[in-house]
């Protein structure tokens, strides 16, 4: 890429300067780099929410792009620093489970980020997003060798991503996800719905969730009179309830990690 990409995700907020000062870091480092804001209001040390932010937004990416990840409650500790080679790109943030989705890549290289001449100084002991990792993806998307950050590693601490479970012909997923318009977004995605009901249209499933039975997926938020709950396919390839003109998780009291159920009509 002419100008290299870094896409930037925290729980810093917008109230403090802590997302302004990452970009100057990253930015001194990589002059010619674009950073890209995906989230800066991840709940406070939701690491799995992160991970999931990941997940959904990085596919989206072109190769190459270094992705900064920083979800870091045990910031100071002896937790590790990480930097992955996975899936064409980049990912750099705490060794917490945050990067999960590119530790699931069979071909995933993790280094430990130790080599401090790459770090910004000093080194706080409660701001590594500044002062480890936005020099360590600025200096990733500059083209410095990946070998040069650390050495491997073999033990990188994983996050339980639940997958969707094929039981006894049905289907079972949770919400992963709120957004901020109310949709809930859920673990099963197309791949899973092809694998679980070959050949079966939208159409002729059913969907179990918040105590109500939707029948059939349907196509846009638009193709459903205002107020009623309906069942899409989102932007990002997975199933999710939503209440066209309204907030679905709202309406039917929906939360992260509730069960959602996808069986033949």
């Amino acid at each position: 890429m002419t100008h290299p990409l870094i896409t930037f995700t925290s729980d810093f907020g917008h109230d403090d300067w802590f997302v302004g000062v990452v970009h100057g870091v990253i930015h001194d480092v990589c002059p010619a780099c674009r950073v890209v804001d995906l989230t800066h209001t991840l709940p406070p040390g939701a690491i799995a929410h992160g991970a999931f932010t990941l997940e959904a937004a990085a596919p989206d990416f072109p190769d190459g792009t270094v992705h900064l990840a920083v979800v870091d409650p045990g910031v100071g500790t002896a937790r590790r620093a990480l930097g992955v080679r996975a899936r064409r790109q980049w990912f750099v943030g705490p060794d917490n489970g945050l990067l999960e989705w590119a530790l699931a890549d069979p071909q995933a290289e993790v280094r430990s980020l130790t080599e401090e001449r790459l770090f910004r100084h000093p080194v706080s002991r409660t701001f590594h997003g500044r002062d480890v990792f936005a020099p360590v993806a600025a200096h990733l998307a500059s083209g410095v060798a990946f070998d040069q950050f650390g050495p491997v590693v073999r033990d990188p601490v994983r996050l339980e991503s639940p997958e969707a479970r094929l039981v006894g012909g049905t289907l079972h997923g949770r919400i992963m996800h709120i957004d901020r318009f109310g949709n809930a977004l859920t673990n099963v995605d197309a791949g899973a719905l092809a694998r679980a009901f070959p050949g079966l249209s939208e159409g002729d499933l059913a969907i179990d969730a918040g105590g109500r039975r939707f029948a059939g997926v349907t196509r846009s938020y638009g193709d459903a009179p205002v107020g009623t709950v309906v069942v899409v396919l989102g932007s990002s390839g997975r199933l999710e309830i939503a209440q066209v003109g309204g907030a679905a998780a709202e309406r039917l009291g929906l939360g992260v990690g509730d069960q959602l159920l996808v069986t033949r009509r």
